[in-house]
């Protein structure tokens, strides 16, 4: 690997014996050793791939955006909505791609962040405070302790974390995005007339449907590899388009159904001033907000840092140096900024940060002893990209487009996306597939590595494991559920992590956690030929740019691989 290209024991430099401790140590390394790269960051975006990817990562973000968005309106009663959710992605995308260390990453509002905001807006509501205002101090706490973990060289800590805290985490929002379609698909039988709630199912259902089949398309035998590519990267916005049209058929047309609300113009989707009044907050919610705001620090410490790692895997052969702690502090500012506009905080994107490096990546497939693997030749490593997805989202807010396109997509189809957001998350994760071992057939158990060790794990063991593993899932999920502790909720993700690493060897040997808390193992390929496809790897995941919540097997592969070359597609 060449001098200064991105390694994982980058995260923070551990001091040495002899080696003193300052603030802002490694933040001052990083800026100096990212500085003499900022000219090229912008003249390397000129190439056609960097084109590609900009109207590629559009699609990606813009989808789950959207859905978020639907979601955060709803719950908030219009206080967070399309526009701020999509100025949001604008705003601090661009922000990020032009100052961030690392502009691979991408960011915009994530499925945690919206379970985030929608808690402190039901905790405002329960002490009778404004919601903007008292967010807008949170994001000034929040952007405190950023740059205080940023300046004390803290962002080496994620390298502790295992599959095992990421599995229960991705399990957690995929059943939290099940839940919330199937009850707002109740809602249509309560609130419309039964027309037109039979229609928004047929819809909801539909457009889950065909993302999940389209999402895969890349296994089928139909057309050549580069349409199947097509198909499956498009995935999620072929759905939407298809199903959004459905209320617009001669036959559906007189059916009323409910669309997304937005503005006629740019404008707050509630109506009220771009800039958060700080004064409407009393004094001691001022500092009351500091609890909430340690809670989404710890939130984005978690997820924003595991974007950041994912983004630069050693087997990405990037040549440009990582900025974990800098890039941090960068996140730090964007929460403020949001604060002060009343618009939704943002942090780093999965599956879309890592789907961007791979959309400029230059990859050779290289068969050896008749396996497939991919060698990553260069990555066109600029800030264009990320800066024109952004910029391309910001266009959406131009009234004739968000009016008569964004404002023309059924409630309904957004719900079917929900359920592929939840659905499409299960695959890879093993937490999922130890729980189906009781109740599938030998033949369909996923051949994980506690399954094909020798000698494997014993199945009482298995049991346990994960019986742990769901108790603790399903404490988190019962805090998720209860309003006045459902703001804790990353906290008791983070505890997962001490209580892997500390209390979990006195009870399960070596072997037994190498094993059922292990990085995923590399695959031959399927007889097709096209392309290395583990069973139930998950593939498909990485590919069609929605699903925000993860397994996170990759943080083991990260922390363990030691220069293996690791295929990402097989995570």
């Amino acid at each position: 690997m060449e001098e200064g290209a991105a390694k994982v024991e980058d995260i923070g430099t551990p001091i040495k014996g002899g080696e003193a401790f300052f603030l802002g140590r490694d933040v001052i390394s990083e800026l100096k050793a990212r500085a003499p790269f900022y000219l090229s960051d912008w003249s390397d975006g000129n190439h056609r791939k960097v084109f590609a990817a900009i109207t590629y990562m559009f699609f990606c973000s813009i989808a789950p955006a959207i859905t978020f968005a639907a979601w955060l309106d709803h719950k908030t009663e219009r206080e967070f909505g399309v526009v701020e959710v999509l100025l949001s992605s604008t705003l601090a995308g661009g922000i990020f791609a032009v100052l961030g260390g690392q502009p691979l990453i991408i960011v915009g509002v994530t499925g945690p962040v919206s379970i985030f905001s929608i808690t402190v807006y039901e905790i405002a509501d329960t002490l009778d405070l404004e919601f903007l205002p008292w967010m807008a101090w949170i994001s000034f706490w929040s952007m405190l302790m950023h740059t205080t973990l940023a300046l004390t060289n803290s962002c080496s800590l994620i390298s502790l974390v295992t599959r095992f805290s990421c599995e229960t985490f991705g399990f957690l929002i995929a059943i939290i995005y099940i839940v919330n379609a199937i009850v707002d698909v109740t809602t249509f039988f309560k609130d419309d007339t039964i027309d037109a709630a039979l229609l928004q199912l047929a819809i909801t259902f539909g457009s889950f449907w065909l993302c999940m089949k389209l999402s895969s398309f890349r296994n089928t035998s139909i057309f050549n590899t580069l349409a199947r590519d097509i198909i499956t990267d498009y995935a999620v916005p072929i759905a939407m388009f298809i199903f959004a049209a459905v209320p617009f058929l001669p036959k559906f047309e007189d059916i009323p159904i409910q669309m997304l609300d937005v503005p006629d113009s740019f404008q707050t989707t509630s109506g009220r001033p771009w800039l958060v009044d700080w004064g409407a907050t009393p004094g001691w919610a001022c500092f009351a907000a500091i609890l909430p705001g340690f809670v989404l620090t710890v939130l984005f410490f978690f997820d924003h840092n595991v974007s950041s790692l994912l983004s630069q895997q050693n087997n990405y052969n990037l040549k440009k140096p990582s900025a974990f702690n800098y890039d941090f502090m960068v996140v730090g500012f964007t929460i403020l900024v949001c604060g002060i506009l009343g618009i939704p905080p943002t942090n780093g994107l999965i599956p879309q940060a890592p789907l961007h490096v791979r959309s400029l990546a230059e990859i050779e497939i290289v068969e050896e002893d008749g396996v497939k693997t991919e060698v990553w030749r260069k990555v066109h490593e600029q800030r264009v990209s990320g800066l024109g997805q952004s910029l391309a989202i910001g266009v959406m807010l131009f009234p004739l487009l968000l009016k008569n396109i964004i404002g023309n997509i059924p409630l309904a189809v957004l719900d079917g996306l929900f359920l592929f957001l939840g659905f499409a998350s299960f695959p890879g994760n093993q937490f999922y597939d130890r729980l189906l071992l009781n109740i599938q057939g030998e033949d369909r158990e996923t051949q994980n590595v506690y399954l094909t060790v020798n000698p494997p794990v014993p199945r009482n063991r298995i049991r346990a494991f994960t019986g742990v593993q769901f108790s603790l899932w399903s404490i988190i999920f019962g805090v998720t559920q209860f309003p006045p502790t459902a703001i804790t909720f990353p906290i008791f993700i983070a505890v997962l992590v001490p209580l892997r690493l500390y209390v979990f060897p006195k009870y399960f040997t070596e072997e037994e956690l190498a094993a059922l808390d292990s990085e995923a193992e590399v695959h031959p390929s399927n007889e097709e030929g096209d392309e290395e496809i583990p069973e139930g790897s998950g593939l498909d995941k990485q590919k069609y740019g929605l699903a925000d919540s993860k397994s996170c097997a990759e943080i083991q592969l990260i922390a363990k691989q030691n220069g293996k070359h690791i295929n990402f597609d097989e995570l």
